[in-house]
């Protein structure tokens, strides 16, 4: 029901235990034993053991590594080399024919030997939940985000039910993951997170908020049971990806705020619940560089959009410095994918491939965006596409029109400016309106207040697709002498945007 994922599974925090061999690692002890004795171990050394030893079998570049043992510090490969010789050392690698991390020639390093995950003591029904998976150490190049991690964290402590709101890709679900590493030593490590992304019947959101738990229910109300069963513990569950069966969620969301005192709620979503209880935090994307700005590479890097692409780039490709001639290039393709973390990584890794001039040559036209790739994402967030045909599936039909036929706007827009060439094709104004509404609550328009009026905004890469599907319908030459008219022809734009017919 709740697909397995290498880094966001489902688990409380602090009491995960691997064993490979005679030896045991308890995560949450930071401890490593051989035969039940301590074995002497420091710090950086654990955290490089815990990072591999977590995802057996891949292959994690050096310079990952490095990022997450030291991620604020400027260190050499040969701190790593150190560190990772001491690991050898204590698991006595290599001797009598065990293995435990390779080197991967020209790509890092690999943990090789068998994991078992251990249970972390008795447990039943009535007394402890069963542990069904974990949380990511940490998550993966997360940058500029510590000060929303922090509020979100003081937010849900005071609130309890909070939702993390934006489009596909702005970094909600590794936002989520921080915020349930910062908060579980409060909860005792009972910190779960259920992804309901391929969860297609809403009447199993209960069975799978259950599921993540270690519970089986049996009633014929599995909402109200669930309540009964967890009325009196204290926990953290992460509801992800909550829009494609956002009133199931909704509803039992209400439901556990409502009628228990110590569960805490953070769910991620494109749009709202909309329900009692509920607060709300609007992830933004990264800062970037704006246009006119000073385009030095020292300048350009005070930006986490620009911090990402680097780092994401130099992870791909296994090294990269930033020169004062790439800089306005780099800074440019940040401000075209909107500082949108998904964008920026799926870009890095054909930067890593091709190169910055040839990548900014290929992405003249942003019908490339939406092609590349990431093999190793979940579904929705593979390509770009994937991340918006998910919202655009989600869409009502009037929706689904308005987006198609607003794309030929570049930059900000009125709402008069959206009923004029929108509304030509037979659409009337009330559901232009509607529409209109609809989409910014999806997180699919973005808004801003411009002397008291509200003006509209699609991201670059969401105009793109919009222009795509207007195209598959046959309406963008149509569409497009709509859009020129209002400039051009017709309507007279007054001062405060608003629309004057010219009288003939």
């Amino acid at each position: 029901m709740i697909r397995r994922l290498a880094d966001t599974c489902l688990a409380p925090l602090f009491h995960r235990k691997l064993r490979f061999g005679r030896f045991e690692l308890s995560i949450g002890e930071r401890v490593l034993r051989h035969d039940g004795h301590v074995l002497p171990l420091g710090g950086r050394a654990l955290d490089i053991l815990i990072y591999l030893a977590e995802r057996p079998g891949e292959v994690i570049a050096k310079k990952e590594l490095i990022d997450h043992v030291w991620p604020d510090v400027t260190v050499e490969e040969g701190s790593l080399r150190v560190h990772v010789a001491a690991i050898r050392k204590a698991l006595g690698d290599g001797q009598f024919g065990n293995r435990y991390i390779a080197n991967i020639k020209g790509r890092g390093y690999s943990f090789v030997g068998t994991v078992v995950p251990l249970a972390g003591g008795t447990e039943s029904r009535s007394d402890e939940f069963r542990h069904q998976g974990r949380l990511p150490v940490r998550p993966i190049m997360m940058i500029g985000r510590e000060t929303v991690v922090s509020e979100v964290s003081d937010k849900l402590r005071d609130e309890r039910f909070l939702t993390l709101l934006g489009p596909g890709g702005i970094g909600k679900t590794t936002i989520a993951l921080a915020v349930g590493r910062a908060v579980a030593e409060e909860f005792g490590g009972k910190v779960y997170l259920v992804d309901l992304e391929s969860l297609t019947d809403s009447r199993h959101v209960a069975g799978a908020v259950a599921t993540s738990l270690g519970l089986a229910l049996k009633s014929k109300d599995p909402g109200l049971e669930l309540v009964d069963l967890v009325r009196s513990r204290k926990l953290l569950i992460i509801l992800d990806s909550c829009e494609h069966v956002i009133e199931a969620v909704a509803s039992l969301a209400e439901q556990l705020y409502q009628e228990t005192e110590q569960v805490h709620l953070l769910t991620t979503s494109r749009e709202l619940l909309k329900v009692e209880g509920e607060h709300s935090c609007r992830v933004l994307p990264l800062d970037f560089p704006p246009a006119g700005s000073e385009q030095t590479a020292n300048a350009v890097l005070r930006y986490p959009a620009v911090q990402l692409f680097v780092r994401r780039v130099a992870a791909r490709a296994g090294s990269f410095v930033l020169t004062d001639e790439e800089a306005p290039f780099v800074a440019g393709m940040c401000r075209m994918l909107d500082g949108i973390p998904l964008a920026i990584e799926l870009v890095a890794g054909l930067v890593a491939a091709l190169g910055i001039k040839n990548t900014v040559a290929r992405l003249v036209s942003r019908l490339e965006l939406l092609r590349l790739s990431h093999r190793t994402a979940v579904p929705r967030h593979r390509t770009l596409k994937a991340t918006l045909d998910w919202s655009y599936n989600l869409l009502s039909g009037g929706e689904r029109i308005v987006l198609r036929r607003i794309a030929p706007f570049v930059g900000h827009f009125t709402l008069e400016g959206a009923r004029y060439v929108a509304g030509e094709l037979g659409i009337g104004t009330g559901e232009i309106f509607d529409a209109i509404a609809g989409l910014v609550e999806k997180s699919l328009i973005a808004t801003r207040l411009n002397e008291g009026q509200a003006e509209y905004r699609l991201l670059d890469t969401t105009r793109a697709y919009a222009l795509k599907r207007l195209e598959e319908h046959a309406e963008l030459d149509a569409v497009s002498r709509r859009h020129a008219e209002y400039f051009t022809g017709v309507p007279r734009i007054t001062k405060r945007g608003a629309i004057a017919v010219a009288a003939g």
